[in-house]
């Protein structure tokens, strides 16, 4: 639904937003042509993917505040926001059935459902970068001013080692980091820190057996359609449960929807690093 309202349109501001291809969907979102206004602290950021109508080169919330200082009353906004509310509405319907799957293997918009849901009202949520990244930011929501939402954007793999920093930074608060077991894989052994330092995270991974996010880049690699070599992105079924378990921490596979939530408030009451296969 956002991406519907930003190709809809007509003025785009982007605000600290540097506009690469995540952010743009490939540089699609804005369309092509759409008026930009571009706010950015880096001066080598303004217009570097888009024609900029305006740039401007500041500290957001300064220049956002002289904006807002100079601009005359606005006018009425009230045939866009209700457009808006339309795009959100259908939207939320469209994805409710996900959300609401029993399906197995599980899909990932119920495993943010569960996780919606049970997540502890000072809870930190601490998320992978790449799809992990994705499935958080498109359908989880904080429904609590105490809640944190953090991603660790970037080079994958550092959900768990900066779930670990924020444990230490708020050691009084449940930090529960959202992975994909590709992400997982690069920093697993820093579940042993973990353990040795009482550093209590939770960790659940949505373990689909690939670096699927890969998927296109080795699929244009080989022509259009991958056909061979498909276990340089995909990977054997482990139990990574078992795995966390003989690294002394709580752990649990889980396999079904309606185990989610069971399994995360035992993993939050266990006392030990844990994780959620």
């Amino acid at each position: 639904c956002a991406n519907r309202a930003v190709a809809e349109a007509d003025l785009v501001f982007f605000v600290g937003s540097r506009t690469g291809s995540q952010v743009t969907n490939f540089w699609r979102i804005p369309r092509p042509g759409t008026r930009v206004i571009q706010l950015d602290i880096a001066a080598e950021e303004l217009g570097r993917h888009y024609p900029n109508a305006v740039s401007l080169c500041g500290d957001a919330k300064t220049v956002l505040r002289q904006i807002l200082q100079a601009l005359p009353k606005p006018r009425s906004r009230e045939t866009w926001l209700k457009r808006v509310e339309q795009l959100i509405v259908n939207w939320r319907a469209s994805v409710e059935p996900l959300r609401q799957s029993e399906a197995t293997p599980m899909r990932p918009e119920r495993i943010c459902k569960e996780l919606q849901e049970a997540l502890p009202s000072d809870a930190v949520l601490v998320s992978e970068t790449g799809h992990a990244g994705i499935w958080t930011g498109t359908h989880l929501e904080l429904h609590h001013p105490g809640q944190t939402y953090l991603r660790a954007a970037g080079s994958l793999g550092w959900g768990l080692p900066a779930a670990m920093g924020a444990k230490c930074a708020c050691p009084n608060r449940p930090v529960i980091c959202f992975s994909g077991d590709g992400g997982f894989y690069y920093h697993i052994g820093e579940l042993e820190t973990a353990v040795r330092y009482g550093i209590n995270t939770v960790t659940i991974v949505n373990n689909n057996h690939s670096l699927s996010q890969e998927t296109l880049l080795f699929a244009q690699a080989y022509g259009g359609e991958q056909r061979s070599g498909l276990k340089m992105w995909q990977f054997e079924d482990l139990n990574l449960a078992r795995i966390a378990e003989a690294f002394c921490c709580y752990a649990e596979r889980v396999e079904q929807p309606a185990q989610i939530r069971p399994a995360l408030e035992r993993a939050l009451a266990s006392g030990r690093p844990a994780v959620l296969d």
